[in-house]
């Protein structure tokens, strides 16, 4: 019996979700291997916080496309490695700031380091001009699937 063709293979959201999953799969098992089994998630604050120190969780979770409970966790997660840490907000006592302890710091740019070898791993055999086209297609994307969204009732 002759199968029939998947006509979803055809969709670019197809290609985009199972790269997408495929890629989080590989950069998870390059990052938890050695590194205190930090998640992707935790990773992704680790790098927000290394970029802007004193973050509102609110802004934390902004960046990572993340809950407010879900960065609750993450903070309770890299607190406990004592590689975060929250303080009271000075103008507003309801809100949290999150920091990067001296330990976080370095761990997180020993981290970045092996991400960037991470990435070059992937971007292995691609000329630097389609990488360019990829990163200008996939903004697109991102932009016409936030109008989507926007759209919405």
């Amino acid at each position: 019996m002759r199968e029939k063709e998947n006509p979803v293979k055809k969709f670019v959201g197809h290609h985009v979700g199972i790269t997408a999953n495929l890629l989080r799969t590989a950069f998870a098992a390059r990052i938890t291997r050695e590194n205190d089994n930090i998640s992707p998630e935790q990773f992704a604050v680790l790098v927000r916080l290394s970029i802007s120190d004193g973050l509102s969780q609110s802004a934390v979770a902004e960046y990572v496309l993340k809950d407010d409970a879900t960065i609750t966790r993450i903070l309770d997660s890299l607190e406990k490695k004592k590689l975060a840490i929250r303080k009271r907000d000075p103008h507003d006592r309801r809100s949290n700031l999150a920091y990067l302890t001296p330990k976080g710091r370095e761990f997180a740019e020993k981290m970045l380091l092996e991400v960037r070898e991470f990435n070059g791993s992937l971007l292995e055999g691609i000329d630097s001009e389609k990488v360019k086209v990829v990163f200008e297609v996939l903004e697109k994307l991102r932009e016409n699937a936030a109008n989507i969204i926007k759209k919405q009732p």
